[in-house]
């Protein structure tokens, strides 16, 4: 993990602390790091500590956390000591991380359904006068799209509401709302129970939204398949949609780890001539088992964020490789931004030598596969790449 290897986690330390200086240091953040109920698991390192509060801990707390690293790495740079592995650069990333776990509002932030820093898509909507335009959710979307397009709603609005029940399935083991979303299943849909009255209500309100699909869809399926009235239609569709957006945002720890596992191997089990082979075209992809989750664009979407907000290419080649592995997996899910972004990464470490291994290839798989995603900065990367390697 980027912070990890930034805050030399290694062994069980971090950076410099000493175990009561490291206390110190949170408790005038109001946090207790070695409270072990309120941060639970891992264990009693400091790394370990400082894992369970990234696991545990609020939005608020973390991002707290990592602003004050960033300033604490900062003092300790002016007053002298030297971190010879760690660039302004980075440090700089660390309150970019920080920022960005932050919501806009107390009120937002606590109605979040899941304080989960991987808990972060929606869907897209729009205000102009009385007029709200909704971008249904890709997965209802590609679901029901061959019956908008033959006007057939009423299958539309049964074969939305199925998916979401289906989800819930997946999810729970039961696609009856009543019963999904017993106290047992909080977790699974929303990566933890509520941690505050205003939480609970919001899951309780997701609750009867999706007790709300399965009375509505019970009713289209015990009645015969009859002329639906478009518009009618269309705001059915959107509280699928909506239902299923809010029950899909979380992806759990598990289906991260297995995934990161999973793409690393396959870089460890593969020479560097044998992964460029396999890199190319994104060949590599055909050869990897991923977990059925990325099948959902809402997945590919979340992962996309945590995996932009991680990528460090001034660490080694397999490193770098690893990243542009992960990014291929989400590819679709990308923007020019994002690769405009990537470009103006820093790629050299701390010791001068250029880290960056695998951009080009990723680049080029990119322009075959998604060319509407390419800005003119990614383009002309390529092409300058292209007759640098050619000279």
């Amino acid at each position: 993990m980027y912070l990890e290897a930034v805050l030399d986690m290694t062994g069980g330390y971090v950076l410099d602390f000493s175990n009561a200086s490291f206390a110190n240091f949170f408790r005038e953040l109001n946090i207790d790091i070695y409270d072990i109920e309120r941060y639970p698991g891992f264990g009693d390192s400091k790394a370990n500590r400082i894992r369970a509060l990234w696991k545990g801990g609020s939005e608020v707390e973390i991002s707290a956390s990592l602003h004050a690293l960033a300033e604490y790495l900062d003092a300790r740079k002016a007053a002298g000591v030297s971190y010879a592995d760690i660039t302004d650069e980075q440090v700089e990333r660390i309150r970019t991380i920080s920022q960005s776990l932050m919501r806009t509002t107390p009120e937002e932030r606590a109605t979040s359904p899941a304080n989960d820093a991987h808990a972060t898509f929606t869907t897209e909507a729009t205000l102009a006068a009385n007029k709200i335009q909704i971008e249904i959710h890709e997965d209802i979307y590609n679901h029901i799209d061959q019956y908008l397009a033959n006007g057939d709603y009423f299958h539309a609005v049964e074969e939305s509401y199925k998916l979401v029940r289906e989800s819930l399935r997946e999810k729970t083991g039961s696609e009856k709302a009543t019963d999904a979303f017993s106290a047992s299943n909080q977790e699974k849909i929303f990566g933890h129970a509520p941690q505050s009255a205003a939480e609970k209500d919001f899951y309780d309100g997701v609750k009867y939204l999706n007790m709300s699909i399965q009375f509505l869809r019970n009713e289209k399926a015990h009645t015969p398949a009859a002329p639906l009235e478009p518009n009618l239609a269309l705001h059915y569709i959107s509280v699928a949609s909506l239902a299923y957006d809010l029950i899909t945002r979380y992806v759990s720890d598990d289906v991260v780890q297995k995934t990161e596992e999973l793409i690393s191997a396959k870089r460890r089990s593969l020479s560097a001539s044998a992964f460029y082979r396999l890199f190319k075209g994104g060949k590599w992809l055909e050869s990897i088992d991923l977990p059925d989750d990325l099948n959902s664009l809402s997945v590919r979407k979340v992962l996309k964020k945590k995996w932009l907000a991680e990528v460090d290419f001034t660490r080694s080649y397999d490193h770098s490789n690893i990243m542009v592995m992960r990014l291929e997996v989400v590819a679709d899910a990308l923007t020019k931004a994002d690769l405009d972004h990537l470009l103006e990464l820093p790629t050299v470490d701390a010791h001068g030598n250029d880290q960056e291994a695998g951009m080009l290839p990723f680049l080029e798989y990119m322009q075959q596969q998604f060319p509407e995603k390419m800005s003119n900065k990614s383009t002309t990367w390529i092409e300058d790449k292209l007759r640098e390697n050619e000279t």
